[in-house]
């Protein structure tokens, strides 16, 4: 024991581990209570800690393991959290401002390196790729303001990506050249590498992925090892092709974002693990390179340090400077996109230690760097922070007047369809919302409630596994439908999601009376849902949409409901609508201001869509709205639609809406001849009265 506490470094692995864990818990505490950025805490603990500062523990050995994991974890996390459909729309943005983060450097630098500080042109060359790159240091920060989904950071990721993998392929480059090995051959092995790997990560990893998550399934702990796993086998495979391994991570993370939903469970574990653990030890791993007595060693380092920091700050906000003028952003987001990409630290160690090992760069260079990576990680974080606390205050009132209440309530009665059920209903909502998602179970007497309490403790569980809340309700009642109703109105349920299993008879009893008392007494919309397959490996949504359902008062709710759910499932969305409707529902879409990443297929006729020649893809989920009797959009061919979901689509996974409604009220003659005998009134008289006299 003596030896353990009295020699440094520290050996024990107990309680290396511990010391860690007692620094992650108690500094990012401390420095947020300062109003400093918990990372720069991590980071000077890390050069404290370190062989540079009172060598208690080594940077080599678990401490050197679990800094390289969690950089992994950081890049990997990057690549999962981009919004897939931000990033599409940005695409050339991305590229353009990857184009400028890793020319206006590596020029610039090039010619100070050459002109002011009298390198060779390799060494200014390498010196000049490392202020191209930089390391999303200051992601966390963004994540925990939830503004990872706005398009600057779509543009500064994008962006990070393939300045980073220029910098990384040119570091190759430079190794051959340093050698004398820049021939044809290397030119032809390096593209070939490139490309099959590409090939591989980008194809497929996505099948392996789908197999996976469509036939493991209720096991969350293996779903969780299955993706760290397929993310260092990319980080494995990239080396193998002579590419960083932060670039396989980097695209594993893209090549599951499509089948980890954001709000889903497995999602939640992935960043409560990183953000807990992983990235915490890289941020301290990084800091144990830092040694601040570099400048006592003479005025060469100290030169070298603010001439390198001033380079790699001025050419980084020059290039979001140009950014921002190119797409005509607000200087807020100049702000932060700067913030992001202003900080140097994975790639940069990577660059530098591999010219110092190869004596491109000397001593000071490398203490340079590292004072570099201190300074300009301070400088991402409090640039970051104060641009995020910015957007926040700008952005989010904006937001909060126009979200309405979401409380959906899910009745439930079947043990095995609770998780889908809910994680379904959270799909439905808005990303930011805080309000929970009631279960409902309706019981026939009070000997019954104490048998309910198994399914509303798995509710529970399964809101916090995932991160939403969930509250659960019982009601005794005559009948499941009364309850239904009864609950409805005392919580004030804006939406109803309910299973249905997809097998109809006449006398099934959800599309019987159960379901047609609901759409007479409950004016909310209803989901009635059958499932599959798990929810993350749906990669398209077809929405079937009836004639008139533009008129309706519910549209603009499950519109918002169905950008919801094609957002979070990360799927392509297709409306489906006769060709006469088409150009009335194309304006309706405009008006409606909510934003889209849909293709329209016309229908000559509706049945067309059930007729035996008409393919679905694989993955796909059927979004069919329907409509109440007497609604504006309602015909009797609606009520066709279950019986054609048992026979036609019986293995699909399926949702039949049936928008919210104001309350019938107007009588109308021509209504009985439906057998409704009411009318519904539209907020637009003008546009019903064309309606019913067309």
């Amino acid at each position: 024991m003596e030896s353990v506490l009295y020699h440094l470094p520290i050996t024990e692995p107990v309680i290396i581990f511990g010391t860690i864990l007692f620094v992650i818990l108690t500094v990012p505490m401390l420095f947020t209570r300062l109003k400093i950025p918990g990372i720069i805490g991590l980071i000077l603990s890390g050069m404290i800690l370190g062989p540079s500062g009172f060598n208690i523990i080594a940077s080599k050995g678990s401490i050197e393991l679990l800094g390289t994991v969690g950089l992994m974890y950081l890049m990997f996390l990057a690549g999962l959290e981009l919004d897939m459909h931000t990033f599409s729309q940005s695409r050339k943005k991305s590229i353009i401002f990857g184009t400028l983060t890793f020319t206006v450097p590596i020029v610039i630098g090039y010619i100070v390196c050459i002109w002011v500080l009298g390198f060779n042109q390799i060494a200014s060359l390498l010196i000049a790729s490392m202020f191209s790159t930089h390391t999303l240091i200051s992601y966390p920060i963004i994540s925990r303001f939830r503004i990872t989904k706005i398009e600057p950071v779509s543009v500064a990721i994008g962006g990070t990506i393939i300045t980073d993998t220029l910098v990384l392929l040119l570091l190759v480059v430079i190794t051959a050249l340093f050698k004398g090995n820049l021939t044809y051959l290397f030119w032809v092995g390096l593209t070939l590498k490139t490309i099959l790997y590409l090939g591989f990560i980008l194809f497929i990893f996505p099948l392996i992925g789908k197999w996976f998550f469509r036939n493991i399934t209720g096991e969350p702990i293996s779903q969780y090892v299955f993706v760290i796993t397929m993310v260092f086998v990319a980080g494995g495979l990239a080396k193998i092709a002579g590419i960083e391994p932060i670039i396989g991570a980097f695209l594993a993370g893209i090549t599951f974002n499509r089948q980890i939903p954001r709000s889903s469970t497995l999602m939640n574990r992935i960043e409560f693990i990183g953000n807990a653990l992983f990235i915490p030890f890289f941020l301290i791993f990084v800091g144990m390179f830092i040694d601040l007595r570099v400048f006592l060693s003479g005025w060469e380092s100290i030169k070298d340090a603010i001439v390198l920091i001033a380079v790699a700050l001025t050419t980084k906000w020059l290039a979001a400077y140009i950014t921002q003028k190119i797409f005509l952003y607000k200087s807020v987001y100049r702000k932060l996109i700067y913030g992001l990409s202003s900080s140097h630290a994975a790639a940069t160690i990577a660059v530098i230690l591999i010219g110092y090992q190869m004596g491109i760069i000397d001593t000071n260079v490398l203490n340079a760097t590292i004072i570099l990576i201190l300074v300009t990680c301070m400088v991402s974080s409090f640039v970051t922070e104060h641009a995020s606390r910015q957007l926040v205050v700008l952005e989010k009132p904006l937001e909060q007047v126009t979200v309405t209440k979401e409380r959906i309530l899910v009745p439930i009665s079947n043990p095995e369809t609770i998780d889908i059920l809910l994680e379904f209903a959270n799909y439905l909502k808005t990303h930011h919302s805080q309000d929970p998602i009631y279960t409902l179970m309706v019981v026939k007497d009070e000997n019954d409630v104490a048998s309910s309490k198994a399914l509303m403790n798995r509710a529970i569980e399964v809101g916090t596994e995932s991160d939403y809340k969930v509250e659960t309700a019982t009601r005794v009642d005559v009948n499941i439908t009364s309850g239904i109703i009864r609950a409805s109105k005392e919580l004030l349920i804006s939406d109803i999601v309910m299973g249905w299993r997809g097998n109809f008879s006449p006398k099934q009893w959800i599309f019987g009376t159960m379901l047609e008392n609901l759409l007479t007494e409950i004016r909310q919309p209803i989901y009635v849902v059958g499932f599959k397959q798990p929810l993350n490996t749906l990669n398209q949504i077809y929405a079937l949409i009836p004639p008139f359902a533009e008129y309706e008062t519910g549209f603009h709710h499950w519109l918002n409901a169905l950008k919801n759910l094609s957002v979070q499932t990360n799927s392509r969305l297709r409306f489906l609508i006769e060709t006469n409707s088409l150009d009335n529902f194309r304006i309706a879409l405009d008006r409606s201001k909510i934003k889209l990443n849909y293709s329209v297929d016309e229908l000559g006729n509706w049945d067309d869509f059930f007729k035996p020649t008409f393919e679905l893809p694989e993955n796909t989920l059927l979004f069919l709205l329907s409509a109440r009797k007497g609604s504006i959009s309602y015909s009797p061919k609606l009520d066709g639609i279950p019986s054609s979901i048992s026979k036609r689509f019986k293995g699909e996974s399926f949702v039949i809406v049936y928008p919210s409604q104001v309350k019938l009220t107007s009588v109308d003659l021509r209504s009985f001849l439906t057998g409704s005998g009411q009318l519904a009134v539209d907020e637009n008289p003008t546009i019903l009265s064309k309606k019913i006299n067309s």
